[in-house]
């Protein structure tokens, strides 16, 4: 099974996998790892490349910020892997990772691939008078 590591600013990691976790249950292959402002980039890159060695399928790094530290330290953990970097991280975007990885026979690359063709289906803007009418 392909492996999901979340890394996040603060404490957001543990929050997605803990709702995603209430949602879908748990989950295998899924980790949470907090990026606190207390480490080098090179550490945390470190401790992904370690978190994500488990995983022989690959791993997809879903992180919050593009071009952030934990996007950058995600990027060396994936150095000469078929593993990727995802940004953007919410709860549906992966709860829709998670339920597309079971069963799935790709790469790392084509699941996320898959994932972000939803992307538009993630978010939605709902004005008072579409929801109550007179």
């Amino acid at each position: 099974m392909i492996g999901v590591i979340i890394c996040t600013h603060s404490d957001f990691a543990k929050g997605l996998k803990n709702a995603c976790e209430m949602i879908a249950g748990p989950q295998e292959a899924l980790k949470a790892v907090c990026f606190m402002g207390d480490e080098q980039i090179t550490e945390l890159g470190e401790r992904l490349a370690e978190e994500s060695k488990e995983f022989e399928d690959g791993c997809v790094f879903v992180v919050d910020l593009e071009n952030a530290t934990p996007f950058n330290a995600s990027l060396m953990a994936i150095a000469y892997t078929e593993s990727v970097v995802l940004s953007g991280a919410s709860m549906p975007m992966l709860l829709e990772l998670l339920s597309a990885r079971t069963g799935f026979a790709g790469t790392p690359e084509e699941l996320v691939t898959g994932v972000l063709a939803l992307q538009s289906c993630f978010v939605s803007m709902k004005r008072s008078r579409d929801v109550f009418t007179d």
